[in-house]
Formats: C-alpha cells, sequence, structure tokens
C-alpha cells in the first residue's frame, strides 16, 4: 500500500462532485457507490488535485485563495478510509466491480420504460385499479389467497416460487431505471424489520440532481401497479360475467393480487427504508433521517451508547427538523407492521405449521407424507431464519470492517 504524503498525487479522476448546498458537496465513486459530503473547500481540492497538484501544493492553492491553511493530507487521508480514494498506485489498482449485467444495457434502449408515457401508463394502472376495488371489494386480498391449492405444501411452493419471480421483476425494473441514467446497480438479500428483501443497490444515483433520482427510486412500485392491474382485471371482469375463467386461474389470480398488494404497502413503509423512504428523504434533502428519527425515540426510553449520542449531537439541522414529523410515521408504520403480523403472517402460520405437526405425527417416519410435513415446517421458518441471518452476517461485516 502506498503511503500517503505531501508529495502524493491523489487519482481523482473517477470521482464526481455535486453541490448539495449552499456549502456542501457530494463526493464520491459512482462505480462503487460510495459517497461523502464534504465542505466546499473539499471540493475545491478534489478540483484541484484533479488538476495533477499534489497534496502540498492543492494546499498552498486553497490558502491562497481563502487566507485560511488547511490540513489536505489529513482530508486525503479520510476520502481514502471512507473508500472514496484508493491510495494503491495505479497499476496496482482495485479493479472495477462487476456490477449487475444489466446495468451495462446502454442508457437509450431503456429510456423509453420510464418516459412521460410509461409514467403515466404506470399511474393509470394503480388508479384503475383502485377503482376495481371499489367497485368489488370482494377482490381485496387476504391471507387464504396464499392456498391456492387443497396440498398445502403445494401452495406453499407456488406462492414462494411466484413472489420471489414477481420481487425479482421489481429489482430488476429499478435496475433498468438505473441504467436509464447511468447508474450501475448490485442485487442483494438485505432486512426490514421482520421481513427479508432483495434489493437493488443504486448508491449511485446520489451523485445525480434530486430529481434524476425519483424515477429509479419509484421504479419496482412502478411495475408493480402493472402487474396488480394485470392480475385484478380479469378477475374483475369475471366477477361482472364478461369472460369465464377456471377456479384454479381465479385462486393463482388472487394469490398474485395478495402478493402485489402486499408489496405495495410494504414500500409506503417509510420508517423501514422502502422505496418511498428514498423519495421522501430526497425531497426533503435529508442525509440521515432514519438513524437520528430511530435514535431521537430510542433516547426517550433508555440512554444512548456514546457513538449513538454523537450520532444526534452532530445531526445536520434538517434532518432533526424533518425528524420532529418523520417520527409519527416511524411509529405508524411500526403499528402496522404488528398489525400484519396478526392478521396475516401468524394466521399463515398457523396454519402451516398446523398442518406440518399434523403430518408429522400421523405420518410414518421418512414417508412421502412425513417429508412433506419437514417442508412445511421449513417453509414455516425461513421468514424467521432468514431476516435473523442476515443481522448475523451485517453484524460479521460490521466487524470485520472495523478490525
Amino acid at each position: 500500500m502506498t503511503v500517503l504524503d505531501e508529495q502524493s498525487r491523489p487519482r481523482v479522476a473517477h470521482l464526481v462532485v455535486r453541490r448539495e448546498d449552499d456549502d456542501e458537496y457530494v463526493v464520491g465513486d459512482p462505480a462503487t457507490g460510495t459517497f461523502v459530503v464534504v465542505p466546499e473547500v473539499g471540493a475545491r481540492l478534489v478540483e484541484l488535485f484533479a488538476a495533477g497538484r499534489t497534496v502540498a501544493e492543492a494546499a498552498e492553492q486553497v490558502e491562497r485563495d481563502t487566507g485560511e491553511a488547511i490540513d489536505a493530507l489529513d482530508f486525503v487521508t479520510v476520502l481514502t478510509e471512507a473508500g472514496v480514494l484508493d491510495d494503491r498506485p495505479v497499476e496496482a489498482a482495485r479493479p472495477a466491480p462487476r456490477h449487475w449485467s444489466i446495468s451495462r444495457i446502454p442508457a437509450r434502449y431503456v429510456r423509453p420504460l420510464f418516459g412521460p408515457t410509461a409514467w403515466t401508463c404506470y399511474v393509470g394502472c394503480l388508479v384503475a385499479t383502485a377503482l376495481m376495488f371499489a367497485a368489488e371489494p370482494s377482490l381485496l386480498p387476504t391471507y387464504e389467497d396464499t392456498f391456492i391449492f387443497p396440498d398445502v405444501v403445494l401452495s406453499l411452493l407456488v406462492t414462494n416460487v411466484v413472489v420471489v419471480v414477481l420481487t425479482v421483476v421489481h429489482e430488476v425494473w429499478h435496475a433498468l431505471a438505473g441504467a436509464a441514467v447511468g447508474v450501475p446497480s448490485r442485487l442483494r438479500v438485505e432486512r426490514r424489520g421482520i421481513f427479508p428483501v432483495l434489493e437493488t443497490d443504486l448508491t449511485g444515483l446520489w451523485a445525480l440532481p434530486p430529481e434524476r433520482r425519483y424515477g429509479p427510486f419509484l421504479a419496482g412500485m412502478a411495475i408493480d401497479a402493472v402487474l396488480l392491474f394485470a392480475a385484478v382485471a380479469p378477475r374483475f371482469a369475471w366477477s361482472r360475467g364478461w369472460i369465464d375463467l377456471s377456479p384454479e386461474v381465479i385462486r393463482f389470480l388472487a394469490m398474485v393480487v395478495f402478493s402485489q398488494v402486499v408489496k405495495l404497502a410494504f414500500q409506503t413503509l417509510a420508517y423501514l427504508r422502502t422505496d418511498m423512504y428514498l423519495v421522501m428523504a430526497t425531497a426533503t434533502g435529508c442525509r440521515n433521517l432514519h438513524q437520528v428519527t430511530r435514535l431521537s425515540l430510542k433516547r426517550r426510553i433508555r440512554r444512548l451508547t456514546p457513538a449513538e449520542s454523537t450520532v444526534l449531537r452532530d445531526a445536520h439541522e434538517r434532518d432533526l427538523r424533518v425528524s420532529r414529523w418523520y417520527r409519527l410515521l416511524y411509529l405508524a408504520g411500526l403499528v402496522w407492521m404488528a398489525w400484519f403480523a396478526v392478521h396475516f403472517l401468524y394466521p399463515s402460520a398457523k396454519v402451516t405449521l398446523g398442518w406440518a405437526a399434523g403430518v408429522l405425527v400421523g405420518a410414518p417416519v421418512a414417508s412421502a407424507y412425513w417429508w412433506e410435513g419437514i417442508a412445511l415446517a421449513l417453509f414455516a421458518s425461513l421468514n424467521v431464519l432468514l431476516p435473523l441471518g442476515v443481522v448475523v452476517r451485517n453484524r460479521r461485516r460490521a466487524g470485520r470492517a472495523v478490525a
């Protein structure tokens, strides 16, 4: 590893610098999705480094411009430790990360999916679906819709496969929207409250002006609205006697409706850092709203750790101001998650585990029915174990990063 000194020439050609506020700028590497907020003098230093100045030369230039001495070497060290700069020589520099192949689709091919006509279609599908629900309330989903066959194992298998496929479509649309604005993406497994989720990492969007971030943030919900309309419309037509559908198709469409309604409702839970949270954080200009809100509520219940107290003390005034009303959404989201667990997750798990227990007790060990009971128990356990697994993984990663 190269030792940084006053004569170093930091490699900043890959960085983007964007003005965020009157006196603050975002500096980062779109390829890795690593960004930091720096004062105006920091942006000036990056500009001088890009012109080929050494650390010492850049510091001297800034001092001449402002009349104040600065520690440019410390600034470079901070950027390096944050992962924005690579302090290795060019021939040993880290290779560019491999991004999901969708990121390499030329923007001109996917921009029509996120133009004015496309967004009119997305909104139209959502409005039409809401009108059909209002006209025919029986189309609204219930937890029984997940059991589309008399065979519970087959129902869970088909439901889980369909949910995974629809979730991937949601994330693919995020990635396509990112490609439309030239931002790379990566797919990863994360956790939101009690829910395991797939997530498309589009951190590079923070290098763009706020108005260009909304489309990629809302893209997943947009395609969800289209898929929901596609599942509700045939059932609505069937309920009116306009078309004839088999019971199997009706039950399958009901399961898709359930999945899409839950997914759209989930994305509105801003307190879980979902798509709508990103939209709201962008609209309000906040930087760390979720953590600031969580810690401001936590300190009302118990004492914060020194590190947590530091976060609140150093929080941006805008985050503190917005958190005063955002905490109401945060608490409402917690209540909704508890309601969903009681009315959907608990009844579904109770049916599944009850069926599994009956099979395991009554069927001969290692018989086909016995293995069916094992499969049921595994399905029911997955939703609990997967979020816990993500928590353990993230804590291990954080521990390695600190080490």
